[in-house]
C-alpha cells in the first residue's frame, strides 16, 4: 500500500528546516524508496498538493484537480511519497489575514476525497507541527519585522489575536475521518536540539533506521533581539535595507554587545544621509520591546491552559503532556 506524508507545517514551527533536513537527506531516502517533493518539485509539475486548502466539494473543478492529483501519485514508483509544503494549510496568519488557518477543515475534506479517487489504497498521512502560542507569535513577529514591518510588538499582538491561535480547533477537523486518513501531530520544543532532526525525520516517516548526515535541525538563520531592535528602527523610518549592498556590515557588527550597537549606528551612518540617518536614531533604542515580558507571557497562555491540556492529551499528539510547561 502507498503512503503519502504531507508535512503542513505550520509556518514559524520548523517547516524550513524540515525542508532542508529532506534535501541533505534526499539520497539516503531514495535509497529507502522515499520520494520527497518539496514547493519547487510541485512546482515543476507532477502532482502538486498546494492550495489544497481551497476545495470546495461541489465545485467540479475541484474533483478534476483531484482526480489528476490521485492518477499522479498512482504513476510514482516510490511506496512512499514525503510532501513538505507549509502552505498547504494556508497563508501564514498575521500576514494577510487575522485569521487563524481559517479553511483548515477543507484541506482535511480534500485529502479524505483526494483517498476516495484512489484507484489502488493510499494512505494519507498529515503532518502538523505546531509550538505554544506566545512561542509561535513571537516568531512570526521576529519574521516580519525582518521583512519589513514597522508594528510595535503591542500592536502586533492586539492584531494578531483577534481569533485565537487554537491548535486544538485545527487538530479537531480530523474527527470522524476515514481509517485513510492518519494524522500525527509534532510538538517542536519537544525535539531536543542535538537531535532534532532525527526526531522530525522518525515523526514524518515513523521508525527511522536512515542513518543521517546531521542529527540538528538547520533553517533560517535565527535574527538575535540585537538585529531585530535594529531592523525595527530602520523600517521605522522608512529606510530601504532589505538586499542593500551595506546591510550585512551593518548587522554584523550587532553580534558584539554595547559597542557592537556603537559600531552598527556609525555604520549606519556611513551607508545613508545625514537626514535619513537622523530619522533612524528617533526611532531606536536597544530595549524596543520585540516579545512578551514574564507578566505578559504568564497572562497570556493562562487564556489557552485548558485547551492546550486537552491537545496535548490527545493520542495522535506525540509528546509528553508538561512540554509546554515553563519558560
Amino acid at each position: 500500500m502507498k503512503k503519502l506524508v504531507l508535512h503542513l507545517g505550520a509556518h514559524r514551527c520548523g517547516s524550513t528546516a524540515i525542508q532542508s533536513l529532506l534535501r541533505r537527506e534526499h539520497t539516503a531516502l531514495a535509497g529507502e524508496g522515499i520520494g520527497v517533493f518539496l514547493r519547487a518539485d510541485m512546482a515543476a509539475g507532477g502532482f502538486d498538493l498546494r492550495r489544497l486548502h481551497r476545495y470546495r466539494s461541489l465545485n467540479p473543478v475541484w474533483r478534476s484537480k483531484l482526480t489528476k492529483t490521485a492518477r499522479s501519485i498512482e504513476g510514482m514508483q516510490q511506496q512512499t511519497l514525503v510532501v513538505s509544503e507549509e502552505n498547504i494549510m494556508g497563508t501564514m496568519p498575521a500576514v494577510r489575514s487575522s485569521q487563524f488557518y481559517p479553511h483548515f477543515s477543507s484541506l482535511v475534506q480534500s485529502l479524505v476525497k483526494l483517498a476516495e479517487l484512489m484507484r489502488e489504497p493510499l494512505t494519507i498521512a498529515p503532518r502538523l507541527v505546531v509550538r505554544r502560542q506566545d512561542h509561535y507569535l513571537e516568531s512570526v513577529y521576529a519574521f516580519r519585522v525582518a521583512r519589513g514591518l514597522a508594528m510595535g510588538f503591542d500592536d502586533f499582538i492586539k492584531a494578531a489575536t483577534r481569533t485565537r491561535i487554537s491548535w486544538l480547533e485545527l487538530v479537531r477537523a480530523f474527527d470522524g475521518a476515514p481509517p485513510s486518513i492518519a494524522p500525527s501531530v509534532g510538538i517542536l520544543e519537544a525535539w531536543p536540539k542535538p537531535t532534532a532532526g532525527a526526531e522530525a525525520l522518525e515523526f514524518l516517516i515513523g521508525d527511522n533506521t536512515i542513518k543521517l548526515s546531521q542529527r540538528r535541525l538547520t533553517g533560517n538563520t535565527r535574527s538575535s533581539a540585537a538585529e531585530l531592535g535594529f531592523m525595527l528602527a530602520m523600517n521605522r523610518a522608512k529606510i530601504g535595507w532589505r538586499g542593500a549592498d551595506w546591510v550585512n556590515d551593518v548587522l554584523g557588527h550587532l553580534q558584539s554587545g554595547v559597542s557592537g550597537e556603537i559600531e552598527a549606528e556609525y555604520a549606519l551612518k556611513q551607508a545613508v544621509s545625514a537626514a535619513v540617518f537622523k530619522r533612524f536614531d528617533r526611532h531606536y533604542s536597544s530595549a524596543n520591546k520585540l516579545g512578551f515580558d514574564d507578566n505578559e507571557r504568564a497572562v497570556f497562555l493562562a487564556n489557552y491552559s485548558e485547551e492546550n491540556k486537552e491537545l496535548l492529551a490527545m493520542p495522535i499528539v506525540s509528546s509528553k503532556a508538561d512540554v509546554w510547561l515553563g519558560n
